[in-house]
């Protein structure tokens, strides 16, 4: 498996990929499958222009995505979201993969830390954040998408020496 950034001319794989994370978990992203079938063309090539995003691929196709982006007001952070793996690949590193790629383009981005939102209940999913370095920072809020508590975690994008 390789990861590599999405390009314009990639709209209809970020496409594909979005709705299967949305058929495959609809409570884990602020936007349904039915507001993501209905972007446009030019929807997508503005995701692919807004910050980055990154695609896991196999030699069938591609598997996983995530992208990062500036984060509202603070100059200095960016954004994890949109992070999906195909299930079968679900613990195998791919996730890790796609993480690594957005840190080190928020770095070269010139930010200092990253941010992301996890449902609360997510243990999975906020276990392996963990790993990744990310820590929860005691701020949360419901989703006005999915009705979900989610909180915030945030990782320094200069970590120790040995740190993920």
């Amino acid at each position: 498996m390789s990861v590599r950034r999405a390009v314009p001319g990639d709209e209809s794989i970020v496409r594909g990929l979005r709705l299967a994370a949305l058929a495959d978990a609809p409570d884990a992203f602020n936007s349904t499958l039915e507001q993501e079938r209905a972007r446009t063309t030019a929807e997508w090539s503005r995701w692919i222009s807004n910050g980055a995003t990154f695609l896991l691929e196999e030699a069938d196709g591609p598997k996983g995505i995530a992208a990062g982006v500036p984060y509202g007001g603070e100059p200095s952070a960016r954004l994890l979201m949109a992070m999906w793996v195909e299930p079968r690949l679900r613990g195998s590193g791919a996730a890790a993969a796609l993480v690594a790629s957005v840190l080190a383009w928020a770095a070269a981005d010139g930010a200092s830390e990253v941010v992301l939102h996890v449902g609360k209940l997510n243990d999975r999913a906020r276990r392996f954040y963990e790993r990744a370095g990310f820590r929860a920072n005691g701020h949360g809020f419901v989703s006005e998408w999915t009705g979900i508590e989610e909180i915030e975690m945030r990782r320094p994008l200069a970590l120790e020496a040995g740190a993920p």
